[in-house]
């Protein structure tokens, strides 16, 4: 097999994984395509990587949506405005300045999934920190812990 047959085989293999993962997209089908498209398409991975990412949006938009549909929509739209500049700012930190890209590389799209990690990680332990930060402050206050109910016989 020749070295050009072997890379349109590799291309046409991450296009088939590419597609077949944005094919359920609902909510980010059109902003997941062009993204993709910016990716650099001579990296192997990096499509498959950002589509991925995509999907995992997509499936939390309708977790998201679930929680507007139940009374939540002001909390809802307030965290995901406050999430966007969050994460923009942790991305800004890693020193990647999207604006001024004309194509991604694989090294892009890794440093903005290690951005997405550290933020939701970050929100996972100020989660916890904020419930033992309370509870510290009712202990020190004299308020008797709340035991849990004794399960029943």
């Amino acid at each position: 097999m020749s070295n050009s047959n072997f890379f349109a085989l590799v291309a046409a293999d991450a296009r088939a994984v590419v597609d077949q993962i944005t094919a359920g997209l609902r909510w980010f089908g059109a902003e997941a395509r062009a993204a993709i498209a910016w990716v650099d398409r001579s990296i192997p991975g990096a499509q498959a990587t950002l589509a991925a990412l995509f999907k995992a949006a997509d499936s939390a938009a309708t977790t998201l949506e679930s929680y507007a549909a139940s009374g939540l929509s002001d909390v809802v739209s307030s965290a995901i405005d406050g999430a966007g500049a969050y994460l923009e700012a942790v991305i800004a930190g890693s020193g990647l300045d999207l604006a001024a890209k004309r194509t991604l590389t694989a090294a892009d799209v890794a440093a903005v999934t290690a951005a997405q990690s550290i933020a939701q990680n970050a929100i996972s332990v100020v989660a916890a920190k904020l419930l033992a930060d309370t509870a510290q402050a009712e202990t020190a206050a004299g308020a008797p812990p709340t035991a849990p109910p004794a399960a029943a016989p």
